[in-house]
């Protein structure tokens, strides 16, 4: 009597035990109470019992979604599909053009000597001044006219040496607030101790500083002091004298007018990853019919800028350098004008074969990745006209390749892992094993597959086939329309005898080798669709040797 005992297991696993259990309690169960089984002569029973091991089913965009990287597997109406790589070449901010720093203004002056002798109590008297104050721009020093404050603390400090009561009004005429000059009184308070001293903080936010002052265009503002000193008995010195010290810092604005200069902004080279070229590998003949780098330049900056992208070229690392042609030089690039304050202009171009660049010939070498420079000049022809900078103010050009998959392939190699555990224990009674794989490919390319058993580190155990692969002939394609109107199933057995399986009880991960070629040899160009499947099914059939005695 023979019984195949079929147990479906979780996918990726498998236990002998288990099967060798339920099969002695199947056994168990055929022995008739009226048996007498020591009567019974001795048996071989030889079953085979199979299982399941893994499943997947694979469709392109699974694929190329493990490519990882930065590429995005964009699907059209018809379901085609066009793999698409998205960079950001340059972004300039406003804080890397203009970053205002810390301003310290100190001030004295001797006041003893211009007080009135005597000077009792309950006389009153003022001290004026007015100081005309350099603003510093910081780095490249910008010319600036004027600044909207997003941010800022105003510091004022005052001393005096003399031996009264008063108040300080300070006034910034330029500096104003929903149209309101900035004027501020501190109070002087003489408590028998010298240097009498008052200081305040004021917030900036929303102030705007017009920094035309004092006979010149830009980066300088009045300030006017008015010190009102109250009489008393003592008498002052001619060395008493007053001293004050400002401080702008923590600015930020949120709107800046002038000119900013001509400011170096070039970067150094840069790299992006074509990942699925990554991640392929051997030598490989690969074309693609109309691959696009879509280019665009997003500007807010109201200033004229020099864009340049003196590298631009594929590479394969130790191999060879490709460059990209018809990029033009310089980018052309529209700036916002006073009456468009805020607003973001855009510009873009493209490079196709149609447009006379050689992207195709490029892409079709592989490189794994895309070198490139940035040279970037602010007003190139000095200063022609005036700028302005907001808070929210970015340059950026960003570069997108789309490669639609539709071409030939030859050679083209895929590497991807399975999780995979065997068994713990392979008992003494397995003979063998038959393992078996069902495939059944749905796409237009003929596929060589191969299947490495593998250890927690990737070291190869034991392989699939030996020496060669499998063959996964292209799913049925129709002449005229390009698509794939059935997929092609194959089945290949494997027997691996107990040495082989003991080898596989470590193995931790399937690695697939796919080498692909497009229809006809890689000859034909074909499209490939979303709905393109790939199944690969992996069983176990194993061979038991079980003696019952009778």
């Amino acid at each position: 009597m023979k019984k195949i005992i079929k147990n479906k297991l979780k996918h990726g696993t498998s236990s002998s035990l288990l099967i060798v259990a339920i099969l002695i309690s199947t056994l168990q169960s055929c022995v008739k109470d009226n048996f007498q089984i020591n009567k019974i002569a001795t048996v071989q029973w030889d079953p085979n019992v199979a299982a399941p091991l893994v499943y997947s089913s694979l469709s392109i965009k699974d694929m190329l979604n493990n490519t990882g990287g930065q590429a995005l597997v964009v699907e059209a109406a018809d379901k085609s599909l066009t793999l698409v790589y998205k960079s950001s070449l340059f972004s300039m901010n406003a804080s890397d053009l203009v970053n205002l720093p810390d301003q310290t203004l100190p001030f004295s002056a001797p006041i003893g000597a211009a007080l009135p002798v005597p000077f009792n109590v309950g006389s009153v008297f003022t001290v004026n001044n007015s100081q005309t104050v350099p603003f510093g721009s910081g780095v490249a020093g910008p010319l600036i006219d004027s600044i909207t404050y997003k941010a800022g603390i105003f510091v004022f400090s005052f001393a005096s040496d003399l031996h009264n009561s008063g108040s300080i009004l300070i006034t910034i005429p330029k500096l104003k607030k929903k149209g309101i000059a900035f004027s501020k009184i501190l109070p002087l308070n003489y408590t028998n101790t010298v240097p009498v001293l008052a200081d305040s903080n004021y917030d900036l936010t929303g102030y705007d500083l017009d920094l035309t002052q004092g006979g010149a265009p830009y980066n300088q503002f009045v300030i006017n002091y008015a010190v009102t000193f109250n009489g008393s008995t003592t008498a002052a010195s001619n060395s008493d004298q007053i001293a004050v010290s400002l401080s702008m810092v923590n600015m930020q604005f949120s709107k800046l007018f002038g000119y900013i200069g001509q400011q170096d902004l070039s970067i150094p080279s840069d790299t992006i990853d074509l990942s699925v070229f990554t991640n392929a590998a051997g030598a490989a003949s690969f074309t693609l019919k109309d691959p696009t780098v879509k280019v665009t330049i997003s500007n807010s900056y109201g200033m004229p800028i020099d864009f340049r992208i003196p590298v631009f070229e594929g590479y394969n690392p130790g191999v060879n350098f490709y460059p990209i042609t018809g990029l033009p030089s310089p980018i052309p690039i529209h700036s916002p004008n006073i009456n468009q304050v805020g607003q973001i202009l855009v510009d873009s171009f493209s490079l196709n074969t149609a447009n006379g660049s050689n992207i195709a010939t490029i892409i079709n070498n592989t490189p794994k990745k895309i070198v490139y420079k940035v040279d970037a000049h602010t007003n190139p022809a000095g200063a022609t006209q005036h700028n302005f900078i907001i808070d929210s103010s970015q340059f950026k050009m960003d570069v997108e390749f789309d490669l639609p998959l539709y071409g030939t392939a030859k050679n083209f190699l895929l590497v991807d892992s399975i999780p995979f555990t065997f068994s713990q224990s392979i008992p003494d009674q397995v003979q063998s094993g038959l393992i078996r794989t069902y495939n059944s490919n749905g796409f237009p390319m003929d596929i060589d597959l191969q299947v490495y058993f593998v250890d927690s580190l990737y070291n190869v155990l034991d392989s699939l086939v030996s020496p060669n692969q499998i063959l996964l002939k292209s799913g049925v394609v129709n002449a005229t329309t390009g698509l794939v109107t059935s997929p092609t199933s194959t089945i290949f057995d494997a027997t691996v005898d107990k040495a082989r399986l003991l080898k596989l009880k470590n193995a931790k991960n399937l690695v697939i080798k796919a080498i692909a070629n497009t229809t006809n040899s890689g000859a034909t160009d074909v499209k490939i669709y979303s709905d393109y499947k790939l199944d690969f099914k992996l069983g176990v059939q194993v061979q038991m040797h079980v003696q019952i005695k009778r």
